[in-house]
């Protein structure tokens, strides 16, 4: 009985600890990948939304709204996006998506074979400075860590999406299922009851 108790809550703990890490969580909208949430940064989580220009997903190219403001900052967000959301074999209410192999599954790409993901992180006048990588059906690159043009560079462009980038509240990172909660605390009784009878 006492191996019962303790695999019960050894398994409780594993699937609490399973469950407070959920993961990415996609939006998909007509078979187009139009944002993600739960995207591990350094830590932090962030959810991501794709578009065509730094003007168009940051209010005018806004850089009081960037939320990476460095070009190391910028290359961590990219090297996230292509771990953790541009990958193969992610299952979405039963369809499965090829966000590496199929590029143009993700808003703004409309190109089949390739896309370019963009991380605006420095203006300066008119321009702004932004790291871009390459999302292909082959193998990924990076195109530049530092390139610079203007606000609007993107807008029509069928072959780059533009990143927009927020900083996940506390509130909106996922918890702990509440029935798993539950078994925990039951175990816990069951073996606090089952060690005082013992006793």
């Amino acid at each position: 009985m006492k191996n019962f108790w303790l695999s019960l809550v050894w398994v409780c703990a594993l699937a609490i600890s399973a469950n407070a890490n959920a993961g990415v969580v996609y939006d998909i909208q007509n078979n187009k990948l139009v944002g993600a949430n739960g995207i591990d940064i350094n830590g932090e989580l962030y959810s991501v939304t794709f578009g065509d220009s730094c003007s168009s997903m940051y209010g005018g190219c806004n850089s009081s709204l960037f939320d990476f403001t460095t070009q190391q900052g910028a290359v961590s967000a990219l090297t996230a996006l292509f771990a953790q959301v541009l990958v193969d074999n992610v299952n979405v209410n039963g369809t499965v998506y090829n966000f590496d192999f199929r590029p143009e599954l993700v808003q703004s790409c409309n190109r089949g074979g390739f896309c370019e993901m963009w991380v605006p992180y420095q203006v300066s006048g008119s321009s702004v400075t932004s790291a871009w990588w390459v999302n292909t059906s082959g193998n990924d690159y990076v195109g530049s860590n530092a390139w610079t043009g203007a606000y609007s560079y993107g807008n029509g462009m069928d072959y780059m999406a533009f990143t927009n980038w927020e900083k996940m509240s506390a509130n909106e990172i996922p918890e702990p299922a509440s029935l798993v909660l539950v078994a925990l605390g039951v175990a816990g009784l069951g073996f606090t009851r089952f060690k005082s009878k013992a006793a």
